[in-house]
């Protein structure tokens, strides 16, 4: 059974300038808040989607004390717009007010980075974001993309979880505090599964993101038991112009959710298909977990990098940074290599977008 809670969601009418402001001073807040800094410097060792990828490669960096300014992404973004020339001279002026050494842009799509390495930036590729961008009718467009067979599974683990728990969109001001509560609890299971000791999305961010401008973009998804409560949950935010959706984070009670009961995939699913008729084009679908996104429909993926800038507009530390970015590199080829392989075998080249490498 599928039910959707809250108002229409609207685009909105101010300037483009003026939302890039205002989703940026948003993020920003979040950002401050969860390094418990007035400003948004930290040291680079301390930023913890650095600190893990550098240490699951095995090169460590004589950075990690340096002070870094982040001014946009936050890496709470699947990727983050790279700014323009004037935008970047104000980045580095704010940066050397503060003392800091380096500039760091997170997760920006090398194929939209060029400018960036001209200007000095370090591009290290850090994770493969995928997206899935409809080209027909929701079921139509997954059988196409998976093949009759993964599509009929998808069809019957959706059906089977049909039999067991409600489907429910939850958007606006009918995220309170029930919706967030249960979502926070599903997500503390998630970061213990994968050992994360920082909560991105704890209770005073969800709370400030409620209370902001962000707040009629939010959207929980929940599959909810028979008896009410809710095992499975996903929070995403729609785009300023309404025709994109960032699926950010998810939690699962692996207690009361028999292995058997692929909720992942039935609520990816059950996104499409509602995202789709409220009128989203593409669904970002976050960093990470390229082969099973793969097989839920996403259709394009990208490479994103780390762009590392110097403050004082000295040359890219290209010496320094070589080990880590040339281990980063490999890192990245070797699943672009098993998508590409995937994607020619499955006869899916004209479909699915893959880079052809690491720029």
């Amino acid at each position: 059974m599928e039910t959707t809670v809250g108002p229409q969601l609207r685009a909105t009418t101010i300037s483009r300038s003026q939302a890039d402001a205002a989703d940026t001073a948003q993020w920003r807040q979040a950002w401050c808040r969860l390094y418990d800094t007035p400003t948004s410097d930290v040291p680079l060792g301390r930023i913890m989607h650095w600190r893990a990828v550098v240490a699951a490669l095995g090169v460590g960096t004589a950075l990690d004390s340096d002070r870094t300014l982040v001014t946009r992404g936050f890496f709470y973004q699947p990727h983050t717009t790279p700014p323009e020339l004037a935008e970047l001279r104000a980045d580095r002026c704010a940066a050397a007010r503060l003392g800091a050494r380096w500039l760091l842009y997170p997760v920006v799509r090398t194929s939209e980075a060029r400018e960036l390495a001209e200007h000095g930036g370090t591009l290290l590729p850090w994770f493969l974001e995928a997206e899935y961008v409809p080209t027909d009718e929701v079921d139509r467009d997954l059988r196409n993309l998976l093949g009759g067979a993964r599509f009929r599974e998808l069809r019957r683990l959706v059906r089977r979880a049909d039999e067991h728990y409600t489907w429910e969109a939850c958007t606006g001001s009918d995220i309170d505090d029930e919706v967030l509560n249960s979502f926070d609890r599903l997500h503390h299971m998630n970061l213990a599964k994968y050992g994360h000791r920082h909560n991105h999305f704890a209770m005073p961010i969800l709370h400030d993101l409620t209370a902001s401008a962000l707040r009629d973009r939010l959207c929980v998804f929940r599959h909810r038991g028979s008896g009410g409560e809710t095992v499975h949950a996903v929070l995403a935010l729609r785009g300023r112009e309404s025709d994109t959706l960032d699926v950010l984070v998810h939690g699962i009670d692996h207690v009361r959710v028999p292995p058997a009961q692929n909720l992942y995939a039935t609520g990816l699913y059950r996104i499409y298909r509602w995202g789709v008729a409220h009128g989203i084009r593409r669904f970002a679908l976050g960093r990470g977990a390229e082969r099973v996104k793969l097989d839920l429909g996403a259709n394009r993926f990208h490479v994103v990098a780390n762009a590392l800038i110097r403050v004082d507009g000295g040359e890219p530390v290209t010496t320094g940074l070589s080990p880590l970015r040339e281990a980063a590199r490999a890192a990245i080829e070797q699943p672009l290599r098993e998508l590409t392989s995937i994607v020619a075998r499955r006869d899916l080249t004209g479909s699915v977008l893959v880079p052809g490498g690491v720029a």
